[in-house]
Formats: C-alpha cells, structure tokens, sequence
C-alpha cells in the first residue's frame, strides 16, 4: 500500500518539477517508509512507499524496465504475483527484485493494455511506455484502491487522494454542485465524480490510455457479474458450498501474501470470522483487533471476543466512545472526497491502534454485497410490495407522515427503521433502495441549497444513480447486489476503509472481493436464497454454522455504528461541533448552503430532538471538508520536498 501522484503533460507547459515533487508530500501518511520520484519530458511519477512485499530498497517505486522503458508508480498489492511471475519467467522474463511491483512492468510488456485482467488484488497504478510516449492509469475491479484524475489544457493528473491535486488547482478550487446532490442524500458522492469540480474518479474495473494527443480511450476491463456455473444452474447446494468453502480459502490464502506480519479485523460477525478460521487454519494471523463502543447495544465485544477465544486467537479491546469526536477534523481532513459514514470513526479509532505493531489488517468487507447480507434488500422488497398496492397519493401521504413520526435512537431500533422506511414511499423501489443507509430524501436535500439550479439537480440525484445502474422499477435480489456492488461498495465502504486505515499508514484488505469468489457468490446468492424476507446471507451462514455453530450462524445483524443522534447532540464535544459548523456565521462561507433552512434544521434535532444525527453529520463532514480542501490556504502550498529523484536509462 502506498500513495502515487503523476503528471502527464503532452501539449502543455513544462512542468515545475520541485512542485511537484512536493506536493508528493501530502500522500506521507500513506508511504513512511520512503519516497522518490521520476520526470522525463512530459512525464512525472510520485511515490510514497509502505513495504510490505519485498522490504529492500530493491523494491522501491517509481519502478523502471532495465532498459528504462517502462516506469510505473503502483498503490496496492498484487495478491497474484506469484503465480504471474512463474507465468512471466517461463516466456522468458528474468526479475530482478522479490516485488510485486516488478510483476507489472514485466506483464505490460507481455500482455499490454489486457494487463489489468490478468491481476488478482487491489491496485491503483500509473505505467508509462517512453518509447511509445504513452501512460496507463488502472483500477482494481471493486476499487479498492483509489485513483483520482482531473484533465487540463494538455494535460492530466492523478493521484491515490485529492490534496496532491487540489494544491496544484490553487484558486482554482471550487466545489462541484452538481455532485452536491448526490453527497447531500447519500452521505457520499456517487459516481465517478468528487466534490472538487473537474476532478473525476477512476472507474473500477477500468483502463485510461494517454497519448501525444491526449486521451486514447477508457475501457471497463470488469464489471460485477455472476459466474456461469453448472452446480449453481443444478441447485446443487452441497457441491456449491463446497466450491465456495473453497474459494474461501484460497481467497484467503493469496491476500495473506506479506513479508510483515498481519493482524485482522474481527467483529464476531459472520463475514470477518469466516475469514479469520480460514486464516487461522493456514497459519497466518497474528492477531485481532475489536472496536468496542461504550453504548451496550452497539457493542460487538462479546461475540468478536467468543470467536477468538474458540479459534485461539489473541484479541486486543480497542474501546470507543464519545472522546472520538475530538479528532472530527482529522478524520474529515483524512476523508478525503468527503465520506460522510459515521462509521468511518471506528475504522479511524481501529486503524489507530492496530498501526501500533501491524502495518496490514485483514478484513470482512464485502459480504454484504456479494451475499445479500444487508437489510436493505428486505426493505427494497417489501416496499415493492407495499407501494405496488399504492396510488401516488397514498404513497406521498405516508411518506409525509413518517418524517415527522417518532424514533427511539438506540442501535437498529425497529420504531428507527420503519420511519426511514415509511419516509421513502413516495419514491419507486428503484430509487427507495439508495436511500436506506443515506441522509435526506431528494426533496429535502434540495431545500438545503440556495440555487434553483443546485437544488434541481438534488431533486435528480437519486433518479441518476438509479438509471445508471439500468434498475427496473421492482428491481431483482441479484440486480440490487450488483448495483451496491459498483456503486454503495466502491463510493462508501471502501473509500472509509482505505482512508481511515491509511491515515495511519495500515493497509487494509478485504479477501472477500477475489473475483473468483464474488463472481460465483453473485450467482449463487439469487438462487439459493430462500426469500428476501427470511435471514439474509443464508450461504454463508451454512458456513458459519460448519465452523462455529448457531452461536455465530444464526446471530442477528449488527451492523457497525456509533450512538451518533446521543454523540452529537447530548456530548459537550458533539454540541461544540454543531456551534462551530453550522452556526449562520461558518455558513457564510458557503454559499451554495441555505443557512436559514440549515438553521431550521438544526434546531429540529437539537431542541425537538428528532432523530437526524446522520443528516447533522452529513452536514458537519460537507463543511468542514470544503474549509479543509477548498477554502484553507494551507492546503495550496505543500513546501519542500525530501523525495529521492530516480534516474533511468535514457
């Protein structure tokens, strides 16, 4: 795991390489082990490195063919780099370091463009051909990793965050308001665009092409899809738990690849246990970490703390409670595009403390996408099912009821659960599917802003993300999955994931998204689950039930948050944030933000302590984000640099 930062200018100005090379510097806390950089022409390649594979010097970055040929700047681990390279050497390839890294150089040579689908891992990289005078930017399937790319006047830049590319915007800085819908009801920005106009996201699964002219092409090489499978057609339910139990394993046994030593994150839930037996049964897990919340119904501590004891493994307590809120700008400082998933403060506080003797964390992430695992899919059908039955004007009457309904405000409460469902009737199921784990409703995010033209494309922002994942209107199990699967996995989880853990310099990564072992769950799950009413992730509940019995098996969902309505509004640190980001003054300096609706809004969870903690934090993040990455001066000048320049072949 490490960050990158690159410039490739093929019409435009030189560039200022000391610039450059410093504003590397921002992407520190994802590389301490070292930095260097390399320029040649047109080109620039920024590095900072977290060794795990191949500790040496050998395998720093940027990384060059010995011709000089090929450079890249790579972020992530290539889970498969050992197989490619016995592939690579019997074609005739000869490696000169132990790296993963190598592997790609080699592999571009023999494969070109195809190389991404040959890859099995999380990766972000940049690979430039010198002879060609052309670069490849690629992502990972899931987007694990993250790449950003914003285009100028002959030229693009790309970076694993956006401070690298917001310091060289400068004034130039702005927030895009078309995103700001998006952001506004789904605590996070949907798509590939970012809140920071002109900057775009990567695509997962994808290849961006550079040449003399600029962009050559953009090409999906992986798009989440079920695999053809004849026992999964059969209904063979044995022979299939057996193929995944399987690929489990081996899922397991490739992301374990490290010359450091790992630990593991453990809730006790089915997902991070599973791959913790997996782990432990080939003898690679060191040790494992558990947030615990000081609020009973939001612990996990008992179930993480039976597991390890029945596996044999040791498990650090790492307690949480309110006190977090103190590191609220650093961890929205660290958010990057801004992610507004409360959740992130336990991965932060998790991440914190495992960093102190571990630089790799393994995790469950992607269970829920890949098994059907989330509550959502039961609510999705059942607000078919309801709303079908429905004129509009019913529906829209529900709905407005519901907003102003009462909730109790403890951990998945079900009085909680069914006024957010209630709210969302008026919407199609298509649409009502997005909003179960986000903030406001279309209508209610466009009365937080202050343009008509912002507040239109807030009313939109759902219908958008909907139409581009082709949702039917009563949308499937399977086309739900794939659709979290591009958008909620990618924009979400994984953005809170590698930026909390990275903000610590841990790399983090999810066994569970092999696409070998997704491509065959995607299949299974739609047809061996029962209904979408009965217990969700029945597959790999069977599983569970095989390595641990029912006291794992048949748990109830947890889910991971905090007490956040009682954090936020009953805490002295949680008021304090409310008093300083949202106060009529800290929103003058946002304009595109409706203060007196805002203040309107504040005022209904303070004072008549509705349940909006997740809409209060939505807004929290989104303003001191923009005074972060777009409004402070000290983001713009990054100063020097200590970065080693790499010198190659001409």
């Amino acid at each position: 795991m490490c960050g990158v930062f690159g410039r490739f200018a093929w019409s435009a100005a030189a560039p200022d390489v000391e610039a450059l090379a410093a504003r590397v510097s921002l992407l520190r806390h994802r590389g301490p082990d070292g930095g260097a950089y390399w320029s040649d022409g047109p080109f620039f390649l920024g590095h900072r490195r977290l060794a795990i594979i191949d500790l040496s010097d050998a395998g720093r970055q940027p990384m060059a063919t010995p011709d000089g040929r090929l450079v890249v700047a790579f972020n992530g681990e290539i889970y498969n780099y050992v197989e490619l390279r016995e592939e690579l050497r019997a074609r005739g390839y000869a490696f000169r370091t132990s790296s993963d890294t190598e592997v790609l150089l080699h592999g571009y040579d023999a494969w070109g463009d195809d190389l991404p689908s040959h890859l099995v891992g999380m990766f972000a990289f940049a690979l430039v051909d010198r002879r060609a005078g052309t670069m490849i930017l690629a992502r990972d399937r899931f987007g694990e990793k993250p790449l950003f790319c914003w285009e100028g006047a002959g030229e693009v830049l790309f970076a694993s965050e956006l401070a690298p590319i917001a310091a060289h915007l400068g004034d130039a800085r702005e927030v895009d308001l078309e995103a700001l819908g998006g952001y506004l009801c789904l605590n996070y920005v949907p798509g590939r665009r970012t809140l920071l106009r002109g900057v775009a996201r990567v695509a997962p699964g994808s290849v961006r092409k550079y040449g003399s002219s600029g962009l050559v092409f953009e090409r999906r090489y992986h798009r989440p899809s079920p695999a053809d499978d004849r026992d999964v057609d059969a209904g063979d339910l044995r022979a299939v738990l057996a193929k995944l139990r399987a690929r489990l394993d081996d899922s397991v046994r490739v992301a374990l690849r490290a010359d450091v030593p790992l630990a593991l994150f453990l809730s006790g839930g089915i997902d991070s246990s599973l791959v913790a037996e997996s782990a432990v049964r080939q003898g690679r897990l060191e040790r494992a970490f558990c947030v615990d919340i000081d609020e009973p119904s939001y612990s996990e501590w008992e179930n993480a703390k039976w597991v390890a004891s029945r596996l044999g493994v040791e498990l650090t307590r790492v307690t949480l409670g309110p006190d977090v809120l103190d590191d609220f700008r650093s961890i929205v400082a660290h958010a990057d595009d801004p992610n507004a998933d409360s959740s992130a403060v336990c991965v932060w506080r998790l991440a914190q403390i495992t960093a102190r003797d571990f630089k790799v964390a393994v995790s469950g992430d992607g269970g829920d996408e890949l098994f059907g695992g989330y509550l959502t899919y039961k609510a999705t059908a059942l607000h078919a099912a309801a709303t079908s039955r429905m004129g509009a004007f019913a529906r829209g009457l529900l709905a407005s009821r519901a907003a102003g309904a009462r909730a109790e405000e403890t951990k998945v409460s079900t009085s909680y659960k069914l006024r957010r469902f209630l709210r969302a009737a008026a919407l199609p199921p298509s649409e009502a599917h997005f909003t179960w784990n986000g903030a406001w409703l279309p209508d209610e995010a466009a009365s937080l802003l202050s343009s008509d033209a912002a507040r239109e494309m807030a009313r939109g922002a759902i219908r958008e993300v909907a139409g581009a994942h082709a949702l039917r209107p009563r949308p499937s199990l399977r086309e739900l999955q794939l659709a979290d699967a591009a958008e909620y996995l990618p924009n979400d989880i994984l953005v809170k994931v590698d930026r909390m853990t990275m903000a610590h310099s841990l790399e983090s990564r999810a066994p569970l998204l092999h696409p070998d072992l997704a491509s065959l769950a995607f299949a299974a799950t739609s047809r061996f689950e029962r209904s979408r009413l009965a217990k969700p992730k029945r597959l790999l509940r069977l599983l569970a039930d095989e390595a641990f019995g029912p006291r794992v098996s048949a748990a109830k969902k947890q889910g991971f948050s905090i007490p956040i309505h009682a954090w936020l509004r009953d805490r002295p640190n949680g008021r304090a944030l409310i008093d300083d980001l949202l106060s009529p003054r800290a929103l003058g300096d946002l304009p595109f933000l409706d203060a007196r609706a805002i203040a309107r809004v504040r005022d209904r969870f303070v004072v008549g302590r509705e349940p909006l903690g997740f809409e209060i934090w939505g807004l929290l993040v989104l303003v001191a984000w923009v005074r972060a990455r777009v409004l402070s001066s000290a983001a713009r000048d990054p100063g020097r640099h200590s970065l080693e320049r790499v010198e190659l072949a001409s």
